[in-house]
């Protein structure tokens, strides 16, 4: 009981503590990016269940997204709409958003700046199937991105799913996993531009449910249609969900090749500077946003500010899954050292090679003898420059 006393008498203190202004969240976002972030706000607008002061989380949420310049936002647990229209107000007439019709108590939407996003449709999908999302089938939004030198056109898969580590639970999101990458492969989205991100309520490397396969491991695997950009985040331990010691990562963002080719590498990433403000779990979520950039294919060196981008890119791995080998096709603005490192799915590394790498596109081949069947990720770096793609390997 004086346990449960401590731990009311810390949360009472620390809502007492005034979030700090927008002007002090990082920006994240960029003019010559399009930015994307999903977002679970706990239990937005329903004290009871989540942070106990509803103009405060409102306040919080609002300054968050303005703050950090991301945007277009996928949201989940979005539970009292007039606050919901408090956010909207807040963020003033420049910001839009639609909540899903068939989502429960715990709604899921978008929200998005319309000085680079217009919408172009919102609608539901495999609502015959809701059961397996737990009642909120996925919403999608189809959005038109405007940016300095180019537009795109981007779908948005935003989920929600079942929750808690019982073997039930854990069947619904494999089943709901397995409808959505069908939805996707069997229709004109198959060469479109998609994002399926959401709270996901399970991790990529293996299940939160007694270390089962993930149940997004069809998508992680198929490296050659997808890129699992919060794979990485998951592999060095970069929660999402801070509700818990010492957290997990629960929120993701899975791109479709075609997308691919626009994701600025390095870029997907989690807002970790929320996780230190004092009372932030209190008074606004105990999940932090997990975004990502898109744009032009260009990385800025980080030392310099005032340098001259250098393009640095990697093409997928092949073969992949790969036995011994795999090669990588490597464009190079100039003639540089590279660093080849592979990760097993601990975040240990494994094999480091340096090459040097000429000017253009070239052919890399790494070798090993013996690398157990598995999940490991291939990290390239060349100066400030850094990617890291997933490799299988069967034996």
């Amino acid at each position: 009981m004086n346990r449960l006393l401590l731990q009311a008498a810390c949360a009472c203190l620390l809502s007492l503590f005034v979030f700090p202004s927008y002007a002090q969240i990082s920006r994240v976002g960029s003019n010559a990016t399009f930015d994307v972030a999903t977002w679970n706000t706990e239990w937005f607008g329903a004290p009871g269940s989540g942070p106990n002061n509803d103009a405060l989380q409102v306040q919080n949420v609002k300054d968050i997204m303005e703050g950090s310049e991301i945007e277009l936002w996928a949201v989940q647990e979005i539970s009292n709409l007039p606050r919901f229209d408090e956010l909207m107000n807040a963020l003033g007439p420049d910001w839009q958003g639609q909540l899903a019709t068939n989502s429960g108590s715990q709604r899921i939407g978008f929200v998005w700046d319309t000085r680079v996003v217009t919408k172009r449709s919102i609608s539901h999908i495999l609502e015959s199937f809701s059961t397996d999302f737990a009642g909120r089938p996925p919403l999608k939004g189809e959005f038109l991105i405007a940016l300095p030198d180019t537009s795109m056109i981007v779908t948005l898969i935003n989920v929600h799913m079942k929750a808690f580590g019982d073997a039930d639970s854990y069947q619904k999101r494999v089943n709901a996993s397995a409808r959505v990458k069908n939805h996707i492969d069997f229709s004109s989205l198959a060469s479109a531009s998609v994002v399926f991100l959401g709270d996901m309520n399970d991790e990529l490397l293996s299940s939160t449910y007694a270390n089962q396969v993930s149940p997004y491991q069809n998508f992680v695997s198929d490296t050659a249609n997808y890129l699992a950009v919060s794979l990485p985040l998951e592999v060095n331990d970069r929660f999402s969900w801070i509700g818990g010691s010492p957290g997990s990562n629960l929120d993701h963002i899975i791109i479709s090749k075609r997308l691919a080719a626009s994701y600025i590498p390095g870029s997907g990433n989690t807002m970790d500077g929320l996780k230190s403000l004092i009372g932030f779990t209190a008074q606004t979520s105990d999940h932090v946003p997990v975004y990502a950039s898109f744009g032009s294919s260009v990385v800025l060196d980080t030392e310099d500010e005032n340098a001259v981008p250098a393009a640095f890119s990697v093409r997928d791995l092949y073969p992949n899954p790969a036995t011994r080998e795999v090669s990588l096709t490597i464009a190079s603005p100039r003639p540089a050292e590279a660093r080849f490192e592979i990760y097993n799915s601990l975040g240990q590394l494994i094999l480091r090679e340096d090459q040097d790498v000429a000017a253009g596109s070239q052919t890399v081949t790494l070798t090993w003898d013996e690398l157990p069947s598995g999940m490991y990720f291939v990290r390239i770096a060349s100066g400030s420059s850094a990617q890291i793609k997933p490799l299988l390997v069967v034996r």
